[in-house]
This record gives structure tokens, sequence and C-alpha cells, in this order.
């Protein structure tokens, strides 16, 4: 699968006094990504409530390696880092790129699919499936240049 990647400009509202971009600002991002990715395969968010399956997060490591400041471009990715045998949980991994291609964060998160109506995580359809497996599967601890 070829990598996805999708840009956000960090605006007013997501800089601190400090004019870099509020560390919360990254998981938002991050969660944009992962819809986007989601609804560029063909699966959009409606279609997830429809099928009475949403995705849940159970924790998130952030590490912060550079600033990011108003008006930057930023460019995230998304990893599929580990998938259980039935699909029901995974870890995904989010770098935010800066304009000149450094790394400024790296986002790991660890989550599952909730039956909506069950409250309970289950293995998803298989039109949830098929896109998951269609994200780029890595192990690296370190992004991939270009």
């Amino acid at each position: 699968m070829r990598k996805y990647t999708t840009q956000f400009e960090v605006k007013w509202s997501d800089v601190d006094p400090n004019m870099h971009m509020r560390h919360t600002v990254y998981l938002d991002y991050a969660d944009q990504t992962r819809i986007r990715f989601f609804n560029d395969h063909g699966l959009p968010f409606n279609k997830l409530q429809q099928l009475g399956i949403g995705p849940i997060i159970f924790g998130t490591q952030t590490d912060f390696k550079r600033e990011v400041m108003l008006s930057e471009k930023v460019t995230l990715d998304c990893h599929l880092i580990e998938l259980s045998p039935n699909g029901r949980k995974w870890i995904i991994k989010h770098y935010v790129y800066k304009e000149d291609g450094t790394v400024a964060a790296e986002l790991t998160y660890r989550g599952a699919w909730l039956d909506l109506r069950a409250r309970k995580v289950v293995a998803p359809p298989e039109e949830i499936a098929a896109v998951m497996n269609k994200m780029e599967k890595t192990e690296l601890k370190e992004p991939v240049a270009g």
C-alpha cells in the first residue's frame, strides 16, 4: 500500500500563548487524519455509524520533536503498527512532518472497534477490515523518508 498523507495549516485557534501549536491539536489532527483515511478509501464516517461500529481509543503516546508555529503547514501520515488476528484491536502511529520534512511529533494510538449498540469491543465487519488492511503497515521506529 502506498503511504497515505494529509495536510493541515496551523490556524490561530491551534496555537498557545507561545505561538506554537497546542499539544491537543496534534491529537485533533491525528484523529482527522484517520477519518480522512477511511473516507478517502470509501468508508465515510456516516457509513461507520450505519454499521453501528465506531473506533475507540484506549491510550495515546505523543513524542514532541520540534515546534510547529502559527501558519505552518504540517503533513500527517498513518501507519498500521499492529492488528489483532480478528481485527478487533489495533495500534496506529502518525508522524507529523514540518514543511521541510523534519518530524515534529510522533503519535501512537492503541484502539479497537466498538459495537455502538452492545457497547463492547468486536471484530469489525469485512468492509471495515478491508479498509484497515489498506493502511500502510510498518514496524519501524523511525519514519520512512519521502
